[in-house]
């Protein structure tokens, strides 16, 4: 196409020419991309090459005042408006998914996975405990949280300058972004339905809510904007915006947690962690990362108390852990980070009894957990004190879900654990620590004392102890009692059992527990009473 032909008076149209442009050498407006003239350009080649349309080369004459388009002078700087700009569309790459992630198009749905593209006009959707990364054309990431909903509404590059325009739509859940700085008419923005988020390079983080949307600036700067005003987010503030409101005013987020107490290896998930409270924090939330990076949340946890949480799902290996304070708006704060090896596997198997807290009592007390089939070997041990210092037994050759110990405890808490060995997963950690008290043995007796028809029977108080149950019988192994007797008293009076040899033996009760172990049987001696055996033979010896 030839140039058409503007007669006018050169002279004074290149005097004004070199004035206007050194008027537009200053500073673009936000939405004006600065390009610098090259030699042999003009309006209508620049609208040709970089342009929407040919029909805009009046509209670059007119915005930057040129007066004389066949001899711009190279070096000069013209303001061309970004929504002018052609652009060559672009997609995004799936780097990493995990859970239930879709992609919805006019040509359906499906399964996302990395590799895969999400271009313009399709709508992606994250499930429960599911999250994934995308990488964008300029090395921009967004890291997408679960229960997220979001589009791609436009992402081209533009030709003049090869910066990237990108908008998202989020309608509703968490989006994670490290924005590349943009050069040349590039920008990043997010729309939600209350309020836009626009930046030009920066790591920040944004949330859609039902009725509003919070925004998070860790580095660089984002303007947070709907129809009612703008507030700006630099480094280390956040601010909400509530649909049809003008957005609250930036504040200060809150400090990272420290995470220097938390132990270097978990060998239990799900865990819950405690932590230092952090000064303002209503809640907490971790997410947990296989080391290298944050490409996709392998956990995604939050609760009311000041502590580091881990999911149950989570295969053992290196992680990366932040940890954040949520404030009263739901303003998440700066993250606090460390790296933590999970080493819960195989699971340890569930110790049954004693039951925690529990007690044993019997003579020789008695262990068992759950049988795993693919154990080759389980691991037991017996300690003193629930730090397992004072081990008093260490088993690592049990080949059965259970033990009995050959000799009996004394009286007192004790505290074990139990783990296993398997073929494919080698060792693992010990269960949770059980604590059970063993009751002091019952008392001995003195020797009974018979006086008429009533037998009584004394023994030492046992301290603690409110009850204690006494039982008389022929045999030493007590198959079958005789005699059961209850009472609360460390003494006994009972009805004069047949004179003989008997076998006695008591134990005690404390509040709250079953009965303690008996004692050692005592065989007394209950003289026969002769006189009454007469009484009974005498009205047969009266009989004419």
């Amino acid at each position: 196409m030839s140039a058409p032909a503007r007669p006018r008076l050169r002279s004074l149209r290149r005097t004004l020419a070199c004035l206007l442009l050194a008027a537009c050498a200053g500073p673009a407006l936000a939405e004006d991309f600065v390009y610098v003239v090259q030699p042999g350009d003009n309006p209508w080649n620049l609208t040709r090459r970089y342009l929407k349309s040919i029909d805009y080369w009046p509209r670059i004459q007119d915005y930057n005042r040129i007066l004389e388009p066949e001899t711009i002078r190279p070096g000069s700087v013209l303001r061309i408006p970004v929504a002018w700009m052609r652009g060559e569309r672009g997609g995004a790459e799936v780097i990493d998914v995990r859970g239930e992630v879709e992609v919805h198009s006019a040509g359906g749905s499906e399964a996302l996975s990395p590799g895969m593209r999400v271009l313009p006009g399709m709508q992606v959707r994250s499930g429960a405990d599911s999250s994934l990364t995308l990488e964008f054309p300029d090395g921009s990431r967004s890291l997408v949280g679960a229960d997220t909903t979001f589009g791609v509404r436009r992402l081209e590059r533009l030709r003049a300058s090869g910066a990237q325009q990108l908008e998202l739509q989020l309608e509703r859940g968490h989006i994670e972004n490290v924005v590349n700085p943009v050069r040349g008419g590039g920008r990043y923005i997010i729309h939600t339905p209350a309020a836009v988020a626009a930046v030009r390079g920066t790591d920040f983080r944004i949330t859609a809510v039902r009725d509003g949307v919070r925004a998070e600036t860790l580095e660089g700067e984002v303007a947070l904007r709907n129809a009612r005003g703008q507030t700006r987010l630099p480094a280390g503030r956040g601010s909400y915006a509530q649909r049809g409101k003008l957005p609250e005013r930036a504040s200060a987020l809150l400090p990272a947690p420290e995470l220097a107490g938390l132990p270097a290896v978990i060998d239990r998930v799900p865990f819950r962690i405690p932590i230092e409270p952090v000064a303002g924090a209503l809640r907490y939330r971790t997410q947990l990362s296989p080391a290298g990076g944050f490409s996709v949340l392998a956990s995604d946890r939050s609760a009311g108390e000041a502590a580091a949480l881990g999911s149950g799902e989570l295969p053992d290996g290196r992680y990366r852990m932040r940890v954040r304070a949520v404030d009263g708006r739901g303003l998440e704060g700066l993250d606090g980070e460390r790296e933590v090896l999970i080493d819960a596997r195989p699971e340890p198997p569930f110790p049954s009894v004693p039951p925690a807290d529990g007690f044993a009592t019997e003579d020789k007390v008695r262990f068992s957990w759950a049988h795993d089939p693919q154990a080759t070997a389980y691991h037991f041990q017996l300690a003193a004190d629930a730090g397992f210092e004072r081990i008093l037994m260490q088993r690592d050759d049990l080949r059965e879900a259970g033990l009995v110990l050959d000799e009996e405890l004394p009286a007192g808490d004790y505290f074990w654990r139990i783990g296993l060995s398997t073929a494919d997963e080698g060792r693992g950690p010990y269960s949770d620590v059980q604590r059970f008290r063993r009751p002091p043995p019952g008392p001995q007796a003195e020797p009974p004392e018979v006086d008429g028809d009533t037998l009584q029977l004394r023994w030492r108080a046992h301290e603690g102890a409110d009850a204690y149950q006494v039982e008389f019988a022929r045999d030493a192994d007590f198959a079958a009692p005789a005699h059961r007797h209850e009472t609360r008293a460390p003494e006994l009076a009972m009805e004069r059992p047949e004179g003989g040899v008997w076998h006695v033996r008591i134990r005690s009760q404390e509040p709250g527990s079953p009965p303690g172990p008996w004692s050692k049987p005592q065989q007394v001696e209950v003289p026969h009473d002769h006189w009454r055996a007469l009484l009974v033979l005498l009205p047969l010896l009266l009989v004419p």
